[in-house]
């Protein structure tokens, strides 16, 4: 028999008595709403600093040519937009996102957060940056007008970045260096300088990355002042495998390798011809006691990991995108502007080049073979491309502006054949391999896996982050209806998505269709598995990105199922979005901790409401407690206002209630 349990309950929360069993029990219910949570730019701003204009930041000019790989030169840009063109690219702003950002002092209601850069991978990325691309693009696309165009701006800015991160031949560097010491300046040891990690041989090899200042979890943890608290890939430094000095102080990584300031770090373990080109050099190996052993260094250290891949990855995935998300833009402005002209008529050709550079270096891969989240990735990116370019001018359940119209012939202009037009068909015939790869991945069972995609359903392995496939899956189901197949024709594909969407992910990873106990277990997560043991909200890691991959795909699922002629069809879309709301709630308190993770409602302290995403929810390493991470990474700020600005809209596009309720 379960007994009453006495409940602290706050301000805004009621009382709900459930009966169970006979037995009375009270249970407090939390209300939470997201007409309280305006979408607020003021934090992603910060995180976006200008890193080019005419005269400063990354150069066009000083790209270095490596590893079978080259840059667009400055004639290629006259060749693509005409004399001058060089001019006109140069002359653009580039914004590009900022990896991380970690609590100044402890304390980031009145300090706010400093900049941080990975010290192995570098500053900024394309990856975070494509996903900033993306949101504020999709913010114009829905919400902006003429006459309000700061969402269109700040995507130019951030799509001229990671077009300058794409190589001739439609190959993406994802990481750059900014300006250390200007930027990074708090911390003069490890960020405020033009140095990298470039190799860690050290007694045990730590794998660690380096400390970042913050609040240490550990009580009477002996560190350095400087180096106190986390590290960003673990939520506290392991610290069996990190150095210490002879009074037992965790000491950093040293710095080995310059790296210029604004520069691309191409560091490849091969070239595009195969060649083993790895970089070798000497370093600083230590002794036990942690010092460093200066009179025997070791000579000819060989570099065993990348920071960049000549192969397909989730950056090429993104860039794409969030290109195919920039021609969409540049689709509305010229809609309710009545043209393309002068510099916005170039910035339309420069995304159409880039696009054709991408999909040329993507038609070279077999599609078939990619994991289902990265085939997931790269099957939107290629869907909204393919629906803007060839695909009905009606697109239900979103805003569409009409069939593009390329602006550059097929040849594009240049001298170059890699960014010549592929074929409508190839196109196709990639978007059919990618559909195939991702639904055979899906598994089938009669026990609370079932519905589940997962690469190796033997080794059980499986995590929250980036299940992109619902959302993927439900793009492609809309673009085929658009283009004229019949709902009998595209069943199987329908059935697919909803057996995951009714079944795993409704059930069992987000409960978003368990409305036991007034929907109390839509705060749970599976946020992993491995060896098919499933990892829990309580003791794992909850991040944006496992939270927002779902969110959007529901969304997007009652859209396409909208579509199917079925009889429950107004139901399912009233269905899809709702469940949509409940996971997206996360962000806004519906979670173990019953804290918004949006920061977006004013309040005491300096930073207080300027619409910071935080990092996610864990346990600590050590004591196990939970809490909410007080850093804000680029990642975390992008999905979460991508999300965010898609239920808001809606919430007020199809008249759904703002708010939801849960007992906890």
């Amino acid at each position: 028999m379960k007994s009453k349990k006495r409940m602290i309950v706050s301000l805004g929360m009621s009382l709900a008595v459930i009966v169970s069993n006979s037995t009375s029990v009270f249970a407090a219910t939390k209300t939470v709403d997201f007409n309280n949570f305006p979408i607020n730019y003021t934090h992603v701003n910060w995180q976006l600093p200008v890193t080019h204009t005419s005269s400063t930041g990354f150069s066009y000019s000083t790209r270095i040519d490596q590893h079978g790989v080259t840059w667009p030169t400055t004639a290629y840009y006259d060749q693509l937009l005409g004399a001058g063109g060089y001019n006109t690219v140069n002359g653009w702003n580039m914004k590009s996102m900022i990896l991380y950002a970690t609590e100044k002092n402890n304390a980031w209601l009145s300090n706010g957060w400093n900049y941080y850069q990975d010290m192995a991978e570098g500053a900024t990325c394309v990856d975070d940056s494509a996903r900033s691309a993306i949101a504020f693009a999709e913010d114009y696309i829905l919400n902006g007008t003429s006459a309000n165009a700061a969402s269109f701006q700040n995507a130019r800015d951030l799509l001229t970045f990671t077009g300058y991160m794409t190589t001739l031949e439609g190959k993406v560097y994802n990481f750059a260096w900014l300006d250390g010491p200007g930027m990074f300046g708090w911390d003069p040891i490890q960020q405020g300088q033009d140095k990298h990690f470039n190799f860690r041989s050290e007694y045990v090899k730590r794998t660690e990355y380096p400390f970042k200042p913050g609040q240490s979890p550990v009580p009477n943890r002996n560190v350095p002042e400087h180096f106190t608290g986390y590290d960003w890939m673990d939520p506290e430094t392991d610290d069996a495998h990190a150095l210490h000095d002879a009074s037992n102080k965790l000491i950093p990584a040293r710095p080995f390798m310059p790296h210029s300031k604004y520069s691309i770090y191409m560091n490849d373990l091969q070239s595009t011809s195969g060649a083993d080109i790895a970089q070798v050099y000497s370093g600083v190996l230590y002794n036990a006691n942690g010092t460093e052993n200066t009179a025997n260094p070791l000579n000819g250290i060989k570099q065993d990991w990348t920071t960049s891949s000549l192969n397909l990855g989730a950056d090429d995935a993104r860039n794409l995108w969030a290109f195919a998300e920039g021609l969409n833009m540049m689709q509305k402005y010229k809609s309710i502007n009545g043209s393309l002209t002068g510099d916005n008529l170039n910035f339309a050709k420069f995304l159409e080049a880039h696009i054709n550079r991408l999909l040329y270096n993507i038609k070279q891969y077999n599609l078939s073979t990619l994991d289902v989240k990265l085939a997931s990735n790269f099957l939107t990116g290629l869907t909204e491309y393919y629906q803007l370019i060839y695909g009905s001018t009606t697109n239900p359940g979103s805003l569409s502006y009409g069939t593009y119209a390329f602006n550059l012939p097929a040849n594009s202009n240049t001298t170059s054949v890699y960014d010549d037009r592929i074929t409508q068909n190839d196109i196709y015939v990639m978007m059919d391999a990618l559909q195939t790869r991702i639904i055979s991945k899906q598994f089938h069972t009669s026990d609370w896996r079932d519905g589940i995609f997962i690469d190796d359903s033997v080794a059980g392995n499986w995590g929250a982050w980036g299940e992109l496939e619902i959302y993927a899956l439900s793009k492609q189901y809309i673009l085929k209806r658009n283009a004229g197949q019949t709902p009998t024709q595209l069943n199987s594909l329908l059935d697919s998505i909803t057996y995951s969407a009714d079944r795993f992910y409704a059930n069992q990873a987000y409960h978003y269709n368990d409305s036991s106990n007034n929907y109390a277990r839509t705060k749970e997560r599976i946020t992993s598995i491995t060896g098919w043991a499933a990892k829990f909200h309580t003791n794992d890691s909850q991040v944006v990105y496992a939270n927002s991959s779902i969110a959007l795909g529901l969304k997007q699922l009652a859209e396409a199922y909208y579509l199917s002629g079925r009889a429950d069809i107004t139901t399912k879309r009233s269905n899809y979005l709702e469940y949509a709301k409940r996971v997206a709630s996360w962000f806004i308190g519906n979670n173990n901790l019953q804290i918004d993770l949006y920061d977006a409602v004013a309040g005491a302290g300096t930073y207080k409401g300027q619409g910071t995403v935080f990092d996610g929810i864990a346990p600590a390493r050590f004591t196990g407690i939970i809490t909410k991470s007080n850093d804000t990474g680029g990642e975390s700020n992008a999905e979460g206002l991508l999300t965010l600005i898609t239920i808001k809209k809606a919430i007020a596009q199809y008249g759904l209630s703002s708010s939801f309720s849960f007992n906890y």
